[in-house]
């Protein structure tokens, strides 16, 4: 777990211009993020329902109180065309407890049906987030933004 964490941080370290440009890309999307934790510090997180590493790291999260104390995370669906998740991805942002779903399907391995007709407010919000984290050019997940402390 902690090599998973180390390689991802190291993917994902930026310059501050870039890491500014990138947040001023995700800002506008931030509404549609899925929060976890309660933490002062934000950790944008692109991931997977269906990957085995956001998987993981999702999994790291919920068994660290830790890191949820320290961090927000906002976490956004992005599909890996490999593992046809975008119904999947629809049906968690669709539900009810969107956090508590995701839990039960990334932590819990809980397999759900999944609604083929996606409400159009929905298909919005996974093509605003996909707009986005193409302009960024995130091609693996989990894909982590991690912003600096405001000193």
């Amino acid at each position: 777990m902690i090599l998973l964490l180390c390689a991802v941080i190291m993917q994902v370290h930026a310059s501050e211009d870039t890491q500014k440009e990138k947040i001023a890309l995700i800002q506008p999307i931030e509404q549609h993020a899925i929060i976890y934790g309660e933490g002062e510090r934000k950790i944008y997180v692109f991931v997977d329902p269906k990957c085995p590493h956001s998987r993981d790291f999702i999994t790291m999260i919920n068994e660290n109180a830790k890191m949820r104390g320290i961090y927000r995370y906002y976490i956004f669906f992005y599909e890996l065309k490999r593992f046809h998740s975008h119904n999947l991805i629809a049906t968690l942002y669709a539900s009810s407890s969107p956090l508590q779903r995701t839990l039960e399907v990334m932590v819990g391995g809980k397999e759900i049906v999944t609604d083929t007709r996606i409400e159009p407010k929905i298909e919005a919000k996974i093509d605003d987030i996909a707009r986005v984290a193409d302009t960024i050019g995130i091609s693996k997940r989990p894909y982590l933004i991690i912003l600096k402390e405001n000193k």
